[in-house]
C-alpha cells in the first residue's frame, strides 16, 4: 500500500522528461512536472467549455433579436390594420346617416348613439416601446369602444334595412293601378241615386269599371285572397287582404282563376268582367278599404 501511495506520489510530483523529435534538425528537450500538465488541460478544457456556452449564448440572442424584429413588423402590420378598420368603421357613420335621409328616416337608437371623445391611439409608437411601457388597459379599452361601434353601425344598418324593407312591402301593399284597362268609369264613388229605378239616393263604395264581356281583371297591389267566390249583391267576387290595413273587393266577375288563400301579385289575372249577381250589365264593381273603411278607389290610381 505504501509502495503504491509513493509510486502515485512520484508519479504526479516527479519531474518528467519530454523530448519533440522532429523529423529534421535537432530535437527539444525539457521536462515538467505531471501536475502541471493536468492543471494546463484542465484549464485549457474550461476555456474551451466557456467559449463555446459564449458562443451559444451569443447564437440565442441573435435568435431572440431576429424574433423580436418579426414580432414588431407583425405588430406594426397589426397597428395598421386596426387604425384602418377604425377609420372605416367612422366613415360608415357618414354613409348611414345619408342612407336614412335617402329613404326619409328621422333617425333611429342606434344612428345617434354617443361614444363621447376618446384619444386616439397611435398603435406604431405603442408597439414600439418595451413591454413593460405599455398600458395595457389604455389598448383593452379602445379596443373594446371599437368593439362597440362596430356593433352599433351593424345595428343601425340592420334598422335600416328593416325599414327599407317593410317600405318596399307597403308600397307593393298599397292598390295602385287600374284593375282594368278595357273598360270606362260608369259610376263614381259616393252618393247617387239607384240604378235599379227608384229615387233612393244610396251610397255606393267603389267604382264602376263598363266593359266587354270577358275583359281581364287584375289585382291592385300585392295580397292574399281571402275569398273567390259567390257574395250577396256582388255576385261572383273576389277580396284580396293586401295587409298594412288594406282591402280590395272585385265584384260582378266570370271565370274566377284565383282561390282563397292564393297569394297575388299586382298586376296579376284574377278574373273575367261578368254581370253576376245585382247587376245591370257588363261591369266591374271595384272597392278599396282601409282600415275597415271604404275609400275613393281614385285616389290610388
Amino acid at each position: 500500500m505504501r509502495k503504491t501511495r509513493s509510486s502515485l506520489s512520484r508519479l504526479i510530483f516527479g519531474r518528467m522528461e519530454i523530448v519533440l523529435m522532429p523529423r529534421f534538425g535537432a530535437g527539444v528537450k525539457f521536462s515538467v512536472y505531471p501536475w502541471a500538465l493536468l492543471l494546463f488541460a484542465a484549464a485549457w478544457l474550461a476555456l474551451t467549455l466557456y467559449a463555446l456556452f459564449a458562443a451559444a449564448q451569443d447564437v440565442d440572442c441573435k435568435i431572440i433579436k431576429a424574433d423580436n424584429n418579426i414580432m414588431k413588423t407583425k405588430f406594426a402590420m397589426i397597428a395598421e390594420e386596426l387604425s384602418r378598420n377604425r377609420k372605416y368603421i367612422e366613415m360608415s357613420h357618414t354613409t348611414d346617416e345619408q342612407m336614412r335621409q335617402m329613404l326619409g328616416m328621422k333617425g333611429g337608437k342606434h344612428i345617434n348613439r354617443p361614444f363621447g371623445d376618446e384619444e386616439e391611439i397611435n398603435f406604431k409608437e405603442v408597439f414600439a416601446k418595451k413591454p413593460a411601457e405599455i398600458d395595457e388597459k389604455q389598448i383593452n379599452q379602445y379596443l373594446s369602444r371599437t368593439t362597440e361601434m362596430a356593433q352599433a353601425r351593424l345595428a343601425s344598418f340592420q334598422e335600416i334595412a328593416w325599414f327599407y324593407a317593410n317600405q318596399k312591402n307597403i308600397s307593393d301593399s298599397t292598390p295602385s293601378i287600374k284593375p282594368t284597362t278595357d273598360a270606362v268609369i260608369t259610376s263614381g264613388f259616393g252618393y247617387r241615386l239607384s240604378p235599379f229605378g227608384t229615387f233612393i239616393a244610396a251610397f255606393h263604395k267603389g267604382l264602376d269599371f263598363a266593359g266587354k264581356p270577358n275583359s281581364k281583371i287584375r289585382v291592385t297591389a300585392d295580397g292574399v285572397v281571402r275569398h273567390a267566390g259567390w257574395a250577396q249583391g256582388y255576385g261572383q267576387a273576389v277580396l284580396v287582404d293586401h295587409g298594412f290595413g288594406y282591402s280590395t273587393l272585385y265584384g260582378h266577375l266570370a271565370d274566377i282563376k284565383v282561390k282563397a288563400g292564393d297569394v297575388v301579385k299586382r298586376g296579376q289575372f284574377i278574373a273575367n268582367m261578368g254581370t253576376t249577381g245585382r247587376s245591370t250589365g257588363v261591369h266591374l264593381h271595384y272597392e278599396v278599404w282601409k282600415d275597415g273603411t271604404p275609400v275613393n278607389p281614385r285616389t290610388y290610381f
